[in-house]
């Protein structure tokens, strides 16, 4: 597949997002929606007329769409969304019947349509104040990696975020401050009393050896299933993060977004779980994992200050993006 060209991130994902009325009828947008598998979906040909870009094309499954500002691609089979190389992980797979390229109405109206409509999207209130949530603590120690616990490097990385974020004119709180045993709800229960505030909870992750880089994470819409989990029973039970589907999107965007343009990083992508610091909360909220500390390449970096501080610095910027584009 040929490169995305190597153009500035989209200004609406550096500058994103506002809040959405995210429910867009087909009959009323111009999509052209197609019932599959039970579901209904939009053609891809009525995506690129609808956000006019200026060429749509086909290769081998491969769908490229384009105008000078912006590039978007996918590939039938695959959940995977560019938008200038900024990776999304999509809530069902690109599809192909009847001779059309399918996107799914919940993709549409819940992450394609927020990113390339801005315009569209309501105003959010204005925030003063991140909470920062430092994953694990006492005796949930998280991850272990060669050079140490995943509590350890997110009570670390968060410190470090404080400091960005206070040194810009930001209030912070922190859910935890030392290695100390904090339950999910107690999480939740604290970051719900503080008011004009957005929640970004940080870990490290865990797998083969082989994996590395960085995923965020935003609450799945309602009707959505989780990246991790595949379908779910309770997919169709509204929770109350899902009062901000738009805002938790952008600021995932924003902060995502910031940090692949800022590190030699493997973008994982920005991806949808029903996580319990973010099912309950009533502000924009996103869960960030910051590299994996069972790959020792990666496990060396975490555990490097010259790195961490790159790393919350990123972070640090994107939430500032995400304020900028709240006062437009």
């Amino acid at each position: 597949m040929p490169p995305c060209p190597s153009t500035q991130i989209f200004i609406t994902l550096a500058l994103l997002v506002f809040g959405v009325n995210s429910h867009v009828a087909a009959q009323d947008s111009g999509w052209e929606e197609v019932k599959y598998k039970e579901k209904p979906y939009i053609t891809a040909q009525s995506l690129k007329a609808f956000y006019r870009f200026d060429a749509y094309k086909v290769d081998k499954g491969h769908l490229f769409f384009s105008s000078p500002d912006r590039v978007m691609r996918m590939r039938k089979g695959t959940k995977d969304l560019y938008i200038n190389n900024t990776k999304f992980v999509l809530s069902e797979f690109v599809a192909f019947a009847d001779g059309k390229y399918l996107i799914s109405r919940m993709d549409m109206t819940k992450l394609i349509d927020p990113v390339l409509r801005p315009h569209f999207i309501r105003q959010s209130a204005p925030f003063h104040t991140v909470v920062l949530d430092a994953g694990h603590g006492g005796k949930d120690t998280g991850s272990k990696g060669t050079l140490g616990h995943e509590k350890v490097f997110a009570l670390r990385l968060t410190v470090l975020i404080q400091k960005e974020l206070e040194r810009r004119g930001f209030r912070v709180k922190m859910t935890r401050t030392s290695d100390e045993d904090i339950s999910l709800n107690e999480r939740v229960a604290y970051a719900n009393r503080i008011r004009d505030a957005i929640f970004v909870s940080l870990h490290f992750n865990n797998g083969p050896r082989s994996a590395s880089g960085i995923e965020t994470y935003a609450l799945p819409p309602q009707g959505a299933e989780s990246t991790l989990d595949g379908p779910q029973d309770d997919d169709d039970v509204r929770l109350r993060g899902n009062d901000q589907d738009g805002d938790n999107i952008a600021l995932a965007t924003a902060v995502h977004a910031s940090m692949m343009h800022e590190l030699d990083v493997i973008d994982r992508g920005i991806r949808r779980a029903r996580w319990g610091v973010l099912t309950g909360i009533n502000q924009p909220a996103i869960l960030i994992e910051g590299g994996y500390l069972s790959n020792r390449g990666e496990a060396q970096k975490i555990a490097s200050l010259v790195y961490l501080k790159q790393l919350a610095s990123a972070i640090a910027a994107g939430i500032v993006n995400y304020r900028n584009a709240l006062r437009k």
